[in-house]
């Protein structure tokens, strides 16, 4: 454990204690290891797993006198095609709810996804935890449980002739711009304030209530670089807050303590310690438990309990660890009416499609669902003036691998597609808007997407492809215009999408039918509602700008479109390309079921250079 300095040592009759406090976040659903798109077991994370290992983590706690806290740090609701079913089901018992209340958890903080299927649904839901739901700055009549911060009491006890109390507040906080990310469900209904103001108060409304100590829930992740006056990954901030004794981050998927963060100013990511302050950051779908142990002690003459001594560290599932059946069995209704429900018949797909190689070239899986989002803003514009612009449509390619490992790709057969496939497409509940935009800004658009490929140089061989620290689904591409991409250049915009002053930009020749894009051309452009809300670090459209808002959700508008598809216009649908002949090559990441498939990017002279050790398949391209 990390001793902490400037405490003088305690004399035998003071009070020593142990607090651990054990954290889940980003749990999306993960009850149970199944994959429901393809309809099979796996041998991946679950909560069924994870609760041996909370449960151990308890059994230790208790056998040595400890203290025990365990806390959730959010998204906990949606992620899953399960959470998708409960949410259109929402009578149904949950159970998420029924397995944390078996696990005994203490404090429930809110993601930005748990807003995804409404107020009224999330309301519903947390009625049914045992445990407080938290949030310093989500604020709304509708979830009238939700509190700002809470203050457990936790009995002292066995230690000498001494009987005492430690008090032990906790609060939590999500991203301001979960306001315009789910602005559809929140608008009107709820206000989101800065996280740091109200953790500020919420902390200060603790500490007068008598805790002793402060645990801060921050659903944000670690900023890894400068991500300027729109930060949304403010943990580092959080941990620098007066009275916060440990902090839980999440919303990232990343892991800490550990290497993800390596390199960023303040951050020990040996021992798991921000500017001085105990953090974890348990991954994401289950995948590790966040352990923080604070030693503390109380002079026995009186005063106010100090930490001494503090250690935080991330604990995995081995081969070895075994199911929690209990936590199974709470699981299996719900399991077993998703199975049912996913295997419903909806459409017939000419031909395979997949998204092994949507990185590096497009991929009919984006076109698609072009497609299906023109389709379905296109019957919303019938008879308006709306019609007369030209429609094109933003489309990020779901599942390219990234922090989800090797099996994070889609792979849809010819043939029956049942609604189990439209899952695997559209995990979130989005809808489909439409916002105008001018040339201009399609140009930074393109230009903030296209900062998910590295700059490459002609005379360094073995180069990524893809920056490893940009999630796939922040790569748009506007469907509905051809553009180039080069590769060599940097954008125009760094990471926190500000200009970079005198650089050249890399996206080129942007036309529509043919004819160059001026910067003052007025689009129509089909987009999901968390995308017109910023999402994914874009900038937000204004009301004025967000002209067409559907109330059905993508996936309905993807099954209708392909009741009568034009497969020809997917098949042939190639908006972007690299800048050829530049003597570039370049490794992408891919599922080792892409050598079967190597035919489809036959122009990029693709080579197999063997796997790596999360289990991709390393490709060398020439581009």
């Amino acid at each position: 454990m990390t001793k902490i300095t400037g405490i003088s040592e305690s004399n035998a009759s003071d009070v020593r204690v142990r607090l651990r406090v054990l954290a889940t976040s980003d749990l999306h659903m993960q009850l149970v290891a199944y994959d429901y798109v393809n309809d099979q077991k796996t041998g991946g994370d679950s909560l069924v797993q994870l609760a041996t290992i909370i449960r151990q983590a308890q059994t230790e706690a208790q056998e040595t006198d400890a203290m025990c806290l365990l806390v959730d740090n959010g998204d906990t609701l949606q992620g899953t095609p399960m959470g998708g079913h409960l949410a259109m089901h929402p009578g149904l018992k949950h159970p998420m709810a029924s397995a944390m209340n078996d696990l005994g958890y203490d404090a429930i903080g809110i993601g930005n996804h748990d807003c995804d299927h409404g107020l009224a649904y999330l309301a519903r839901c947390l009625d049914q935890f045992d445990a407080p739901a938290i949030s310093a700055n989500l604020r709304s009549a509708a979830l009238p449980g939700l509190r700002t911060h809470i203050v457990l009491e936790k009995n002292v006890s066995g230690l000498g002739d001494t009987d005492d109390v430690l008090r032990v507040g906790i609060v939590s906080a999500l991203p301001r711009q979960t306001a315009s990310w789910n602005r559809h469900q929140l608008e009107g209904q709820a206000q989101v304030a800065d996280p740091i103001p109200a953790l500020e108060e919420a902390i200060a409304a603790a500490k007068a209530e008598g805790a002793d100590i402060v645990i801060a829930l921050a659903h944000m992740g670690i900023a890894q670089f400068d991500e300027g006056d729109d930060a949304q990954n403010q943990t580092a901030e959080v941990a620098q807050l007066k009275n916060v004794d440990a902090v839980v981050a999440g919303h990232t998927h990343l892991k800490f303590p550990g290497p993800d963060h390596s390199g960023v100013n303040g951050v020990d990511c040996e021992n798991g310690m921000i500017n001085g302050t105990p953090v974890v950051m348990p991954g994401c779908s289950a995948s590790e438990l966040g352990v923080i142990d604070l030693d503390l002690h109380r002079p026995a003459h009186g005063g106010s309990w100090q930490v001494t001594e503090r250690a935080a560290t991330l604990r995995h599932p081995t081969k070895e660890t075994v199911d929690d059946r209990a936590v199974e069995a709470l699981a299996q209704e719900a399991h077993v009416q998703t199975r049912t429900y996913l295997s419903q018949p909806v459409a017939t797909l000419a031909g395979p499609m997949h998204s092994y190689f949507a990185l590096a070239h497009p991929s009919h899986v984006p076109a698609m669902m072009a497609e299906a989002k023109r389709f379905a803003i296109q019957q919303a514009i019938i008879g308006t003036e709306l019609a007369d612009l030209p429609l094109i449509a933003a489309v990020a390619t779901p599942a390219t691998g990234g922090f989800d490992g090797p099996e994070n790709f889609v792979s849809l057969p010819a043939g029956q597609l049942r609604r189990r496939h439209i899952a695997g497409l559209i995990p979130y509940s989005n809808q489909v808007w439409a916002v105008k935009a001018s040339g201009a800004r399609l140009s930074g658009w393109l230009e903030r997407s296209a900062l998910l490929f590295n700059v490459l140089s002609a005379d360094t061989p073995d180069q990524m492809l893809v920056d490893p620290r940009v999630p796939g689904f922040r790569y748009d591409a506007l469907y509905g215009l051809t553009y180039e991409i080069d590769l060599t250049q940097p954008s125009r915009f760094d990471a926190a999408g500000r200009p970079v002053e005198g650089a050249p930009g890399r996206v080129r020749d942007i036309r529509w039918q043919g004819e160059p894009v001026h910067p003052d051309q007025e689009f129509l452009v089909a987009v999901t509602d968390h995308r017109a809300g910023g999402g994914g670090t874009f900038r937000a459209f204004s009301d004025n700008n967000i002209v067409v808002r559907n109330d059905a959700p993508l996936s309905q508008a993807l099954i209708e479109y392909l009741k009568n598809p034009d497969y020809h216009v997917v098949r042939s649908a190639t908006p972007w390309r690299f800048k050829a002949d530049l003597g570039l090559r370049a490794f992408l990441h891919t599922a080792p079921d892409a050598l079967n498939h190597l035919h489809d990017i036959a122009h990029l002279r693709p080579e197999a250079c063997g796997y790596t050790r999360d289990g991709f398949v390393r490709l060398r391209l020439h581009l």
